[in-house]
């Protein structure tokens, strides 16, 4: 696979409950140098994506038919200090719940992919989001 940009590689970790979709994830990431790690649902404690240590995380706001998981953890990565400016990209079809969060999202700084998607706008949507991130005061 070509890597498609000069860049240090970052680590991602995608959130996702279908496995063909980490599996996608991973090659897309991948192809574009960085690492990732992949997990099947959200995590109820916030410690395990802390220890994780990812430059961005990307993540569906429905996790296991349940609305109400991505957006809980969600909440709870921007309520705390240390991963209140964490890079994060939701990707997800639930298009009518994200636009209704719309503002909320924007003023986290919450970049959206919906989905079905073109891997071109994941790429640079990943680009953009660490781009974001480099920017960023220590």
């Amino acid at each position: 696979m070509t890597v498609k940009n000069n860049r240090t590689p970052r680590r991602v970790l995608v959130i996702n409950d279908t496995e063909e979709i980490l599996e996608l994830f991973h090659e897309i990431i991948e192809g574009l140098g960085h690492e990732m790690q992949g997990r099947t649902y959200a995590p109820d404690d916030l410690q395990q994506v802390i220890d994780a240590k990812p430059d961005l995380l990307i993540i569906d706001i429905v996790l296991a038919g349940r609305e109400m998981m991505g957006w809980q953890l969600l909440q709870k990565l921007r309520m705390k200090r240390e991963t209140a400016k964490l890079p994060v990209i939701v990707c997800t079809a639930a298009r009518i719940e994200v636009q209704e969060q719309e503002g909320w999202l924007t003023e986290k700084g919450v970049v959206t992919v919906y989905k079905p998607f073109e891997v071109d706008d994941l790429e640079r949507a990943i680009t953009r989001a660490l781009d974001v991130a480099d920017l960023r005061p220590g």
